[in-house]
This record gives structure tokens, sequence and C-alpha cells, in this order.
């Protein structure tokens, strides 16, 4: 009698299953994150053909979510080139101020209806003319370097300078654009305060 109550006890000490094997717990085992995250990703093709479909369509979902996103500033799908906190800061840089790229288009259009209004035996003026527009282009290049070497000193300063790889050419380009052609749009007023985001 007494080597059976002890029997009994260690089995229940021991932690197993009832008898009437009913599972404990969830009763069935955790599953692994790569399938978890097949299924979320939808069924498997099977075969090239509705795999390489499948890879278009995704493609083409994607390229849509990025368009949406340069047209509304959602950062969420934006494309690599524009993503990222860096770059965010450094749009804020340039829309935060005022550049001579915001007016470029208008000065070349003055320069081309003053070039085509002016007779051409004012040869004086006409030269003067292209003289003017040779000296805007410089100057709208100037300016845009300028503010993207602001651009990527901000950014180093706030970040790293690995972060801070490609800002110039990227700020000065945005800089040239005029504000209402910006994508993404400006989230920033002119004179607005740049904060690190």
């Amino acid at each position: 009698m007494l080597v059976g109550v002890t029997e009994t006890g260690s089995d229940a000490g021991s932690g197993t299953a009832p008898a009437n094997g009913a599972p404990t717990g969830k009763g069935r085992p955790t599953p692994k994150r790569r399938d978890a995250q097949k299924r979320r990703r939808g069924p498997v093709p099977a075969n090239r053909k509705e795999a390489t479909a499948q890879r278009r369509a995704q493609a083409r979902e994607s390229r849509m979510l990025q368009r949406q996103a340069l047209l509304s500033g959602d950062e969420r799908h934006l494309p690599a080139r524009d993503a990222g906190p860096a770059k965010r800061l450094a749009r804020d840089v340039v829309d935060s101020r005022f550049t001579l790229g915001q007016i470029f288009f208008g000065m070349i259009l003055v320069v081309l209806v003053a070039s085509l209004a002016i007779p051409k035996d004012y040869s004086t003026v006409l030269a003067a003319v292209n003289l003017l527009s040779f000296l805007a282009v410089i100057l709208v290049f100037v300016d845009s370097l300028r503010v993207g070497r602001k651009a990527k000193a901000m950014v180093t300063a706030a970040y790293d300078a690995k972060s801070a790889y490609g800002i110039t050419a990227y700020a000065g380009i945005r800089a040239m654009q005029p504000r209402r052609f910006r994508r993404p749009p400006p989230k920033l007023k002119r004179g607005d305060d740049i904060r690190k985001t």
C-alpha cells in the first residue's frame, strides 16, 4: 500500500498530461516566423508563371503606393530615394527658405520673350539679355549648392556622416525646383523652424 501511494504522488508531481488525453496549453506548437510571413503574403504560386505574375502584381502595387506617397507626402510608402529621417530633414531645410530655383523658370521665360521681341538690329541689347540669362543660371546653381551644403551640415549634426551621404545633391536638386512642383510636397512654410524628426 505504501508503494502504491508513493507512485501516485510521483505521477502527480511530474506534470504529465491527464489520463483522458486532453491537451494542455494551446494544444499546438508556436509557428515559426518565416511560416507566419508566408501565410501573410498569400498563397504560394504553383509554378514559375504564377510566381512571375505575383511578383509583377506586387511591384505594380508598390509603384502605385509610391506615386501616391509622392503626391500626398505619406512617408510610409515613399521610394528609397526620399525615405528616411535624413531626407526629411534635408527637404525641410530647402522648403523653409527662399531659393532662386523657385523663380528660375520665370526668369528663363522673361529672357525668351525678350529675345524674341527685341529686333535683331539691337545686337547689344540681345547680347546683354543673353549675358543676364547666363548669369541667372550660374546664380541658381550657386544658390542650390549653398542650400545643399547647408542641408548636409544639418543632417550630419543631427544624425551622422553616413546618413548625410548624397544629401548635397538631393537638397540642391530640390532647391532648383519651383515650390509647387516639389515631390514630396513641402511640409514647412518659408520661415518655419526646422525640427529634427
